[in-house]
């Protein structure tokens, strides 16, 4: 694909929040192959079937995006992403939720939550409308350490239009609604979610031998 999908703010922040910052050099391809995670072709959210539309590998981390239909980077109305990061500075849930929380904090993401449950991470983060996109914006994720894998996130987003009846509530009462009504059914669904992550290396093709 010529152009990674270009991504909301809020989809890209999931690259730098889940502790690629760190590692200055981790765009750089490690020469040795990399365990692959068995990220399927198509994932099944909602009742809805989402195609893997774009997938980038930087070495340390992998992401793999997920579109409904033709929706794109540029007119999405819900989105799939799954983070395979390997991992490589070991850290550990309780540093990866201080990291998120920080950054969070940092950019003025008001309101967020991180918990650990049953040795996985939980997460919701609401994005309020803005210049450059007028809905409001939900995001659930799960994820956890997987064995010879490293840690791998589950991530829905979903666009909520900003009707008028979302612009008339107060703030306290708009943010409940929107957890109350979206957030917290899908964090219900998160938590039933077939979870079998795994790894691999590559498959590779042996040259045959020279002749004589």
């Amino acid at each position: 694909m010529k152009k990674m999908i270009k991504k909301s703010t809020a989809l890209l922040a999931v690259l730098w929040l889940s502790g690629c910052t760190l590692t200055p050099n981790s765009q750089i391809e490690s020469a040795e192959p990399q365990v692959q995670l068995n990220a399927p072709k198509v994932v099944k959210h909602n009742g809805k079937n989402y195609q893997l539309k774009a997938q980038k590998d930087l070495g340390t981390m992998v992401r793999y995006v997920y579109f409904n239909k033709k929706e794109t980077g540029k007119n999405w109305k819900s989105a799939v992403e799954l983070l395979h990061d390997r991992n490589v500075q070991r850290l550990s849930l309780e540093e990866r939720i201080k990291l998120r929380e920080k950054v969070y904090k940092n950019n003025g993401v008001e309101h967020f939550n991180l918990t650990q449950t049953d040795g996985d991470l939980y997460a919701f983060v609401i994005y309020a409308p803005n210049t450059q996109e007028n809905n409001w914006q939900l995001e659930v994720a799960r994820a956890t350490d997987v064995p010879s894998c490293g840690f791998v996130q589950y991530q829905y987003s979903v666009k909520v239009p900003q009707s008028r009846k979302l612009a008339n509530m107060g703030k306290v009462k708009l943010i409940g609604y929107l957890k109350k009504y979206a957030i917290d059914k899908e964090m219900a669904q998160l938590k039933n979610l077939k979870w079998d992550w795994q790894c691999a290396l590559p498959k590779t093709t042996l040259n045959p031998a020279p002749k004589g």
